[in-house]
C-alpha cells in the first residue's frame, strides 16, 4: 500500500504537466489566440463538467467488470493523446484559423468524454486504497507535491508562450500541447504500477434504478452532493476548475490589464502555491475536526479571497526595466489564498465522497456524485460565458463591476456561495457530525 501511494504521488506529478495545459493560463490564451467568442469559451469549459454524465455508464460498466484499473488506463491513454489536438490541428489545417475554435472545442469535448469514463473507477479506486484514518494527511502531502509540479509546468509554459519569435502565431501552443499529452500518457503508465484493493464485498447487481438509489442511502450523500453541484457552479461562473483559475480570469488578465502569457500564468502559479502551503494545515485539520466542518469554514473565506478581482486596477510598475501590470501583481498575492481555501474545499470533496459512499457499489456512487456535481459547473459555466458575453457587447451592465464584466460574475460567484452553498454546508455538518 505504501508503495502503491507514493507511486501514486509521483504519477500525479507527471499529470500536473498535463493538467497545466486544460486548466491553466495556455487553453484560454490559445483560444482567445484563435478569437473565440466569450459563448465558445463558455462551451468549452462546460463540455469539461458536463461530460461528467458519461461517468454513470462507465461505472456500472466497471463494475460489471470486476476490475477498474484497466478500463481506466484505456480510455485516460485515449483522452490525453487527444489533447494533442491543439499541436496537430494549425499544422493539418494552416488556413483555417477562423474554424479552429470549434475544431478545439470538437476534439476537447471528445476528450474530456473519454476522461470521464474512467473518472468515477479512478475515485473509487483511491478511496479503496487510501486508509479511512490518515486519508485528509495523504490528499494533503499530495497535494503538495502536486503544487510543485504545476508551478514548474506553469513556468515553462509561460516561457514559451513568450518566446518573441513565435509571438503572432502558435507554434508556442503547439510545443505547449505537444508536452501536455506526453506528461499526460505518462501519469497513466506510472498509475498502472498502482496496486487495486481487491473488494472486500462483491458488486451491487439488481435494476439499473435500484443501483442508482444505492448512494442515496448514505447519510450526508445526497446533501453533499447538491452543496458541490451549487459550489462548482459558482466557481465555474469564473472559469475556475479543479479550484485553479483559468478561462475567463485569464483572457480578463490579457483582455483588460494586457498581461504577458507568463505574467498571466503567474496567477496559476501563486494559486498552486498557496495550495501546497496550506495543505501542511489542511490534512490534520480534516482528520481532527472533520471534512465537513472544514468545509463549512472554507466556503465562507473562499469568497472573500474572490473580492480582490474587484481591486484589481488599471496600471503598471517597472521593476528591473520590466513593466508588470499592477492587475497582474495584486492578483498574484489574492492568488496564494484563493488556491489555499478552493483547493482545501476540493480536498474535503475528495474525503467527503469517501465518508459519503459504501464500499459496495462505490463505483457508481462517485459516477452519480460526480456527474450531478459535473451539470452544476457545466451550467455555471455556460451561463458564465453567455453573460460575459451580453455584458461586453455594450449592454450597460458592466457598471456593476467597475467596467469590467468579469467583476460582475464576481458578485454572482459570492451570492451563490454564501446564499446557498454555505448554507447546505451547515446542513451536511449536521448530518455527518463530528466524522
Amino acid at each position: 500500500m505504501e508503495r502503491s501511494l507514493r507511486l501514486n504521488i509521483a504519477a500525479g506529478f507527471f499529470g500536473m504537466f498535463w493538467i497545466c495545459g486544460p486548466l491553466g493560463a495556455p487553453l484560454p490564451l490559445l483560444m482567445q489566440a484563435v478569437e473565440a467568442t466569450s459563448t465558445q469559451l463558455g462551451l468549452l469549459s462546460a463540455a469539461w463538467q458536463v461530460a461528467m454524465l458519461a461517468q454513470i455508464p462507465a461505472a456500472f460498466l466497471a463494475e460489471g467488470l470486476g476490475r477498474r484499473k484497466t478500463m481506466w488506463a484505456v480510455v485516460t491513454i485515449a483522452h490525453r493523446v487527444l489533447w494533442a489536438a491543439p499541436a496537430v490541428l494549425p499544422w493539418l489545417f494552416p488556413e483555417a484559423k477562423s474554424r479552429m475554435a470549434v475544431y478545439l472545442i470538437a476534439a476537447l469535448g471528445l476528450s474530456n468524454l473519454l476522461a470521464n469514463l474512467g473518472t468515477a473507477s479512478w475515485t473509487s479506486w483511491m478511496a479503496d486504497l487510501v486508509p479511512a484514518h490518515s486519508a485528509g494527511r495523504f490528499w494533503a502531502v499530495r497535494q503538495r507535491v502536486l503544487s510543485v509540479g504545476l508551478i514548474v509546468a506553469t513556468a515553462l509554459y509561460g516561457w514559451v508562450l513568450d518566446r518573441p519569435e513565435w509571438q503572432g502565431s502558435l507554434v508556442g501552443f503547439q510545443w505547449v500541447f505537444a508536452v501536455c499529452s506526453v506528461c499526460g500518457v505518462a501519469d497513466v503508465l506510472v498509475h498502472c504500477y498502482v496496486d487495486e484493493p481487491v473488494r472486500k464485498t462483491p458488486p451491487v447487481w439488481g435494476s439499473v434504478f435500484e443501483r442508482l438509489r444505492v448512494p442515496f442511502r448514505v447519510r450526508g450523500f445526497l446533501t453533499l452532493t447538491l452543496l458541490m453541484a451549487v459550489w462548482t457552479a459558482a466557481q465555474s461562473l469564473l472559469g475556475y476548475t479543479l479550484a485553479m483559475p483559468g478561462f475567463f480570469s485569464m483572457v480578463h488578465l490579457r483582455e483588460s490589464f494586457g498581461a504577458t502569457y507568463f505574467q498571466a500564468s503567474l496567477i496559476f502559479i501563486a494559486a498552486a502555491l498557496g495550495a501546497g502551503l496550506f495543505t501542511g494545515i489542511l490534512g490534520p485539520w480534516m482528520d481532527r475536526a472533520g471534512a465537513a466542518a472544514v468545509l463549512r469554514r472554507l466556503l465562507v473565506w473562499a469568497p472573500v479571497s474572490m473580492m480582490a478581482w474587484w481591486l484589481a486596477a488599471p496600471g503598471e510598475w517597472v521593476v528591473g526595466g520590466h513593466v508588470w501590470p499592477v492587475a497582474v501583481v495584486w492578483m498574484s498575492v489574492a492568488a496564494l489564498a484563493q488556491g489555499a481555501f478552493l483547493t482545501g474545499a476540493f480536498l474535503c470533496q475528495f474525503r467527503l465522497t469517501q465518508i459519503c459512499t459504501f464500499e459496495e457499489g462505490r463505483t457508481v456512487a462517485m459516477a452519480v456524485h460526480w456527474s450531478i456535481a459535473g451539470v452544476g459547473g457545466a451550467a455555471g459555466a455556460v451561463f458564465g460565458g453567455w453573460l460575459k458575453g451580453v455584458m461586453s457587447g455594450g449592454s450597460g451592465w458592466a457598471w456593476l463591476g467597475h467596467g469590467y464584466a468579469f467583476d460582475v460574475l464576481v458578485l454572482l460567484h459570492i451570492a451563490i456561495a454564501w446564499l446557498v452553498a454555505l448554507p447546505l454546508s451547515g446542513r451536511l455538518s449536521r448530518e455527518l457530525g463530528p466524522r
